[in-house]
């Protein structure tokens, strides 16, 4: 690293002229951070890997930084067989979601994790930055803003849907990915959705509510969860009109409604309340009673 610089995959072009070399295009520990942000608003899981400590002849040196995702790599550790064997410890630690500390020898040695002929070792820090619980909220009313508070607070990012434009000004949901003046249907056949992990159907009538969840239901991934504010009678309706229209009884059971924590709530700020923490309860490893 050298002035805030990263160098990557330089190298001597042997048809030029002598003494002259061009070099590949280099990374930034600037455009990695950078990365990073962009990936974290997107709600995409991702690996920093620090190589923190060096000792003895190693292609990298203390300092280098490297991004890895599921699907792609920026930025470098020294190369090699080493970072082939680093981008593959981080992606196992991020199926795992769990940050690692990993050392290896840079010599082919039996056994050895890495096979290299440098000599040196290195320690790595594999950073794991996992995918944060993610709100569709399907209407912009007091509830939703409510809810965005909460949100903002547990630092959840969400998107905020509603087809009136007085409940859908940005600056109602200062913390929101993005706030869509439009039905729902149409906004989940866009191609740069968020990873979801929760649909709130919070609008202002059944209809629009049922318009968000049934497409839902078949486009976002299994692992996603579904609920709706209303009462068992609201919801009674609601569950025939959708499979009215094909939806089975099984994929409506994905359905919570009333969504919340029994905890008596009746004001939209105390709805926001018991809404999220029933997501909070909902998420791997939590030992609650939530999302039932």
């Amino acid at each position: 690293m050298v002035s805030g610089f990263v160098v990557v995959n330089a190298r001597r072009d042997y048809n030029l002229r002598p003494a002259t070399y061009n070099l590949l295009p280099v990374t930034r520990t600037a455009d990695i951070f950078a990365l990073a942000c962009e990936l974290s608003r997107r709600n995409r899981a991702f690996a920093l890997l620090h190589l923190v400590q060096v000792k003895g002849s190693s292609p990298g040196k203390s300092g280098f930084l490297m991004l890895v995702s599921q699907d792609s790599t920026l930025g470098t550790i020294g190369g090699g067989d080493a970072e082939l064997q680093m981008i593959g410890q981080a992606r196992l630690a991020l199926a795992e979601g769990s940050s690692r500390t990993v050392n290896y020898a840079l010599s082919n040695r039996p056994g050895n994790l890495v096979k290299s002929l440098c000599g040196g070792t290195n320690e790595v820090f594999i950073e794991v930055f996992m995918q944060k619980p993610c709100l569709l909220l399907l209407g912009g009313g007091h509830v939703a803003r409510a809810v965005a508070q909460v949100c903002a607070m547990l630092d959840y990012p969400y998107v905020v849907v509603d087809d009136r434009p007085e409940f859908a000004r940005p600056a109602d949901f200062a913390g929101a990915l993005e706030v869509a003046c439009t039905r729902a249907g149409p906004y989940l056949t866009r191609q740069d959705l968020p990873g979801f992990s929760h649909v709130i159907g919070l609008g202002y009538d059944a209809e629009f509510d049922l318009e968000g969840l049934i497409p839902a239901l078949t486009i976002l991934p299994a692992g996603v969860m579904f609920g709706a504010i209303g009462s068992k009678a609201k919801f009674l309706q609601m569950t025939e009109i959708a499979q009215g229209r094909g939806v089975s009884p099984e994929d409506w059971k994905r359905v919570k409604c009333p969504v919340g924590l029994s905890i008596g709530a009746q004001t939209p700020a105390e709805i926001a309340v018991a809404i999220l923490a029933d997501v909070v309860a909902s998420l791997p490893g939590r030992q609650s009673q939530g999302w039932q």
